[in-house]
């Protein structure tokens, strides 16, 4: 099954990723004379349908398409040891992003961002749309997904951003310092965590504070973590009142794939939790690692009425 392929690309991937909970690097003290409240609650409220992911088939029709989008492998060196990546991206690593405006193209054209699995990919997105950037998109799954879907890879690392030319979006300084500060003291785990890891983590005390932000509905027909608590993406900012109120007590996130958790895990992270991770895969990697689940309920039917 094509699930199946997935996640062994996935798997693999994740030997660079897999981490335990834990503080990890300190997110940059706010300036208290700036708040960041309302921008994250704007941002979570008003998220997009389709959280601004993109499938790797859509993308390659973006990229066969006029304009082309700005394509972002955001990886590491480290990370191209595998081979290959998507013909026509340029290389921005994560941690250089906020310092490489100057390489990108202007605030309303299209951009598209990938990773290895798609985590990290969420954090850009998030970085870039709080700048001004209004046309950016996340390859859902990353360059695992792309392979996975048989779609073709050119070899050797991609070449180096070169500067566009292109102005930056306006945006308040104090933003972009706080901005700043993250991306570029993102610690080595970039903040995910294996399937694997997270299992043992709740198993221990304190026990994390499980944050599940899918729709309810995808409750419903999937199953979800024991233990957690849904609480819608979009909502997140609202119901914040749900969360412990320690900021720096353990919480771990998970969507379905693991894209919409990078972005919950990202804006806590900019909102003053300490010590918030997103699970690798989301539920999807959760359920091919053969871990536990509370199974969907089964859904009730009427019994068929008799022909006359």
């Amino acid at each position: 099954m094509k699930f199946t392929k997935f996640f062994t690309v996935f798997a693999v991937a994740l030997l660079v990723l897999t981490g335990v909970m834990g503080a990890g690097a300190p997110v940059a003290a706010q300036d208290a004379k700036f708040d960041i409240k309302p921008i994250i609650q704007n941002y979570l409220t008003t998220l997009p349908q389709g959280f601004s992911g993109i499938g790797p088939a859509d993308t390659l029709k973006a990229l066969q398409g006029d304009p082309k989008p700005y394509l972002i492998d955001i990886r590491d060196e480290k990370d191209f040891k595998d081979g290959g990546y998507i013909e026509g991206a340029v290389n921005i690593p994560l941690p250089m992003l906020t310092q490489s405006l100057d390489k990108l193209p202007a605030q309303d054209s299209p951009i598209i961002v990938y990773c290895g699995i798609g985590h990290r990919g969420g954090i850009a997105l998030v970085t870039l749309q709080l700048l001004g950037y209004t046309n950016v998109k996340s390859i859902s799954g990353g360059f695992a997904n792309w392979k996975n879907s048989k779609l073709p890879v050119a070899q050797g690392v991609p070449p180096a951003a070169e500067v566009t030319g292109a102005k930056a979006p306006e945006f308040d300084p104090e933003l972009f310092k706080v901005l700043d500060a993250f991306i570029t003291n993102l610690p080595s785990d970039y903040y995910v965590v294996a399937p694997t890891a997270a299992l043992q983590s709740f198993q221990k005390t304190p026990k994390p504070f499980i944050l599940d932000v899918r729709e309810p509905k995808e409750l419903t027909d999937k199953g979800y973590i024991e233990g957690m608590v849904n609480i819608p993406l979009r909502t997140v900012y609202d119901n914040l009142d749900k969360l412990p109120a320690e900021m720096d007590a353990p919480i771990v996130v998970y969507c379905a794939v693991g894209h919409r958790g990078s972005i919950g895990m990202t804006s806590l992270l900019l909102l003053g939790y300490t010590n918030v991770k997103s699970i690798a895969g989301g539920f999807n990697g959760w359920v091919a690692a053969g871990l536990p689940i509370v199974e969907p309920a089964p859904v009730a039917t009427e019994e068929a009425t008799p022909a006359k």
